[in-house]
């Protein structure tokens, strides 16, 4: 299973130009934020970052072909937009806890609000929690994710789609596709804009999230309970 998914991106010519379609949305999305970045604080950031949300999109429905089983999806396809809608959809959903839980936990400890004497226990406290919220909603978040682009949002949300993650094979396929894309935003962070490296990262994050997306799809198929 873990070779199939390794194998994926690149196995045929069909899965290479879907991989290669991924690193393109990537490059425009990420070069449409770094102008909008410049132009930081005027207003007209707005234009660009309105622009992103295009690439964007399309990566989240190449991406949701590859969850669905049925391969890399024709980008100017109303199909593909649907997809893409889904897979944003579950995603602001199981992800949203996490990110308020951290941004209230940062808020919390940088606000100075919590007595000295009770700030280790407090910081320990709060990240601990941070933590379990984080895990656990990345957890389930692929298994909705994938029953979401193959039944709809609604199927993503409903408590059934959660079944196989109790499953052994799909805790394997959770765990190497999390250590896939970990190491992929990892290299991305390590590496200086502008620079050969930066490009090599963007394009190892492109492979990796499509062989995580291989992967985590397989994963749901073939459940095993322990």
């Amino acid at each position: 299973m873990f070779l199939d998914a390794l194998r994926y991106p690149l196995a045929d010519r069909t899965r290479l130009d879907g991989t290669a379609k991924c690193l393109a949305t990537l490059l425009l999305c990420g070069a449409l934020v770094r102008f909008a970045a410049r132009l930081w604080p005027d207003w007209s950031l707005a234009a660009p970052l309105a622009l992103a949300v295009v690439p964007l999109l399309a990566w989240l429905g190449l991406l949701g072909g590859v969850l669905a089983g049925d391969g890399f999806p024709p980008l100017a396809t109303g199909s593909t937009a649907r997809i893409a809608g889904r897979l944003f959809g579950v995603a602001a959903v199981y992800l949203l806890p996490a990110g308020v839980t951290v941004v209230a936990a940062g808020y919390v400890v940088a606000s100075g609000t919590v007595p000295d004497a009770l700030g280790g226990v407090t910081l320990a406290t709060l990240a601990t929690a941070a933590l379990l919220v984080t895990v656990a909603c990345g957890y389930l978040f692929p298994a909705a994710a994938v029953v979401s682009v193959r039944e709809g949002l609604r199927a993503g949300l409903r408590r059934d789609a959660l079944r196989g993650t109790a499953s052994s094979t799909y805790f394997l396929a959770w765990v190497g596709a999390t250590v896939l894309v970990v190491v992929a935003w990892s290299a991305l962070a390590a590496t200086a804009a502008r620079s050969v490296a930066a490009l090599l990262a963007l394009g190892w994050c492109a492979y990796a999230h499509v062989a995580a997306a291989a992967l985590l799809a397989e994963g749901v198929d073939r459940t095993a309970y322990w």
